[in-house]
């Protein structure tokens, strides 16, 4: 099959959208990495079906990625307002993704089930046990944030991620938090094992989710927190108690899309 693409822009958090699904993961690896090559600016890669009646959402490598979510969603919802519910991988059962009011573009987030899923871990320090992807969180004093430079955050994730032995996991990151004058910020990073990637994200939804959990379980309370992203822009987490057994998670923020369709045999890639 000759694959397409397109870009969307999930406030910062630039995905490259293949329209097909490919179920051999060497594939998608080789697909991500050339795309990536040829647009720095793209921090992840997934595949959704063709079929429209049938949203999916597959990762390059088989993580969960909240933004991507909302992207989808910006491609499905093709800018009309309306709800999906689409089978995503690195999550079960399907999630719900689409448009509000406002223009803005919402993921649910899969759930934690169980209280050891958010682990306090010292000093702030929370793990967060998300299907498919663990979110490390990790607060900051306001003058440690000009200490991160993009070497130091990936020097430092590797660091944690390693004492947590999650270098192997599909997907694993740390979000460094801080408050500022303008609020909270985190500096997100995310490895992604079957990528062999690490990168330090503009954007990052499962992140500000995980903060938001963390919030969350230390209050017992109903949280709706907005983040600044490294971007310059916001995404907004709410976890809501219900009454159901589980809360209700969602993130929340703006989606550009890109139109333009740009075939991977362009880049390299030629069609089985």
């Amino acid at each position: 099959m000759d694959y397409c693409y397109q870009l969307f822009n999930p406030s910062g958090n630039v995905t490259a959208l293949i329209l097909g699904l490919e179920k051999n993961g060497q594939l998608r690896k080789r697909a991500a990495q050339k795309i990536m090559e040829k647009h720095p600016e793209v921090e992840q890669v997934g595949f959704v079906s063709l079929d429209k009646k049938d949203p999916r959402l597959l990762m390059a490598g088989g993580e969960f990625c909240g933004n991507a979510l909302r992207a989808a969603a910006c491609y499905y919802l093709a800018g009309r307002a309306g709800e999906l519910s689409m089978k995503v991988s690195g999550a079960q059962p399907h999630l719900k993704a689409g448009s509000s009011k406002k223009g803005e573009f919402y993921a649910q987030i899969p759930l934690v089930e169980r209280p050891e899923d958010i682990v306090h871990k010292g000093k702030g320090f929370y793990r967060v046990n998300m299907p498919g992807i663990v979110q490390i969180v990790m607060p900051l004093q306001k003058e440690q944030e000009k200490t991160l430079s993009e070497e130091n955050v990936k020097k430092r994730t590797l660091e944690i991620l390693q004492q947590q032995h999650l270098l192997g996991t599909p997907a694993a990151g740390v979000m460094f938090l801080v408050k500022t004058e303008k609020g909270k910020r985190i500096y997100p990073c995310v490895r992604v094992a079957a990528l062999g990637t690490l990168i330090c994200e503009q954007a990052c939804g499962s992140g500000t989710m995980a903060v938001g959990l963390v919030e969350a379980a230390k209050t017992g309370r109903d949280v709706d927190i907005s983040l600044l992203q490294p971007s310059g822009q916001v995404i907004h987490a709410q976890v809501l108690h219900t009454g159901k057994p589980l809360p209700e998670c969602r993130i929340l923020g703006t989606v550009n899309g890109d139109n333009r369709k740009r075939w991977l045999r362009d880049i390299g890639i030629w069609g089985r």
